[in-house]
């Protein structure tokens, strides 16, 4: 891994050595760290008015350089990929995978990605994998284990990188004066068909996750259509950290009750495959035991608010001592991102 440990002022610097304007410089660096791709809107977004020649001297520089490509898609838009390594080597990143050419869906999530972080601005990014690594290994001194990691094979060597999806990933100051920085994970949804590119986000980040007093996650989309059902499964998909918490451990009935009631969500779902012939006949015993409007309240319940809700339903004592430290949260992008289609590479 090649990467050199700067500042967003000296990465500026070394972009301005090339020939670009301190304006210039600035928007390239946020758009290299955050995917590689942009399009000229996204400019036009940065500078805060909308483009006149400017977008044009900055693609003209950029071209005479060779610093980035083009590709043509819809409607005759086009979409810039900061690509050249002499220009990731000048800022400390020659072997980032930005570089690399995407397909079209992953072009879409990059520069979604880039609309996310051109509306926040003011947040504090970890935009590297080093940035990444230095914050959670060295600041917070968590072991590499617990990060999003995938191996890649190459010459008989495997090497390790984190954080591969390049989702933007920030920290704000956390409202408890002696605790860390708040840590804000994204998901950026493209225009996926379900959710099961989330629940793999979830088991991948899970473990870093809870070693966490605070986090945020927000599921970035350009509709609505999944916030809920996400929003379920990030509450099922924590319930073992709450159950860590011991927040069930000392209710059999809770415990019995949060087996049950993933095995309904699953028979219901027609997930057949999740179910032996054992775990099949205790559904269909406890399906009896746990039936009646009480138990279906519950199950409602269960469903969008997850095992705190149906902790504090059955033993509100118990469950006032809870704490959950993350909050899931949506972000809707009104940008249009309808020039995906079949293009053309220029």
């Amino acid at each position: 891994m090649s990467q050199i440990r700067l500042t967003n002022a000296e990465r500026m610097q070394a972009l301005q050595r090339l020939g670009y304007t301190d304006r210039e410089a600035s928007f390239l660096c946020l758009a290299a760290l955050h995917g590689g791709y942009f399009l000229r809107r996204q400019y036009g977004q940065f500078l805060g008015h909308p483009l006149g020649g400017t977008a044009a001297a900055l693609v003209e520089k950029l071209l005479a350089q060779g610093h980035v490509q083009v590709a043509t898609y819809a409607a005759n838009a086009n979409i810039y990929h900061l690509s050249a390594r002499p220009f990731y080597a000048a800022i400390g990143q020659e072997d980032n995978r930005n570089r690399r050419l995407r397909q079209p869906a992953t072009v879409k999530n990059k520069l979604m990605g880039l609309d996310f972080v051109l509306a926040h601005r003011e947040h504090q990014y970890l935009a590297t994998e080093q940035e990444k690594l230095d914050h959670f290994v060295g600041t917070l001194g968590l072991d590499k284990s617990l990060l999003p990691t995938k191996r890649y094979a190459s010459q008989g060597q495997i090497t390790e990188r984190y954080f591969v999806e390049k989702f933007p990933l920030f920290i704000t100051p956390s409202s408890h004066a002696a605790c860390s920085p708040v840590v804000s994970f994204c998901f950026v949804d493209e225009g996926l068909a379900d959710l099961s590119g989330f629940s793999t986000f979830l088991e991948r980040y899970g473990p870093v996750c809870a070693t966490l007093r605070e986090f945020q996650l927000i599921y970035v989309a350009t509709h609505d259509g999944h916030f809920k059902g996400a929003a379920r499964e990030f509450a099922r998909f924590f319930e073992g950290q709450l159950r860590a918490q011991n927040l069930a451990a000392d209710d059999p009935l809770v415990t019995r009750l949060l087996d049950h009631f993933e095995a309904r969500r699953l028979y219901e779902s027609q997930q057949w495959a999740s179910f032996d012939r054992a775990k099949l006949l205790r559904f269909r015993d406890e399906r009896q035991e746990f039936s009646g409007e009480k138990y279906d309240a519950l199950y409602q319940q269960w469903t969008q608010e997850g095992a705190s809700a149906l902790k504090k339903a059955l033993n509100p004592a118990a469950s006032s001592a809870a704490q959950f430290c993350g909050i899931f949260t949506t972000y809707r992008l009104d940008q249009n991102y309808d020039l995906f289609g079949k293009y053309a590479v220029a």
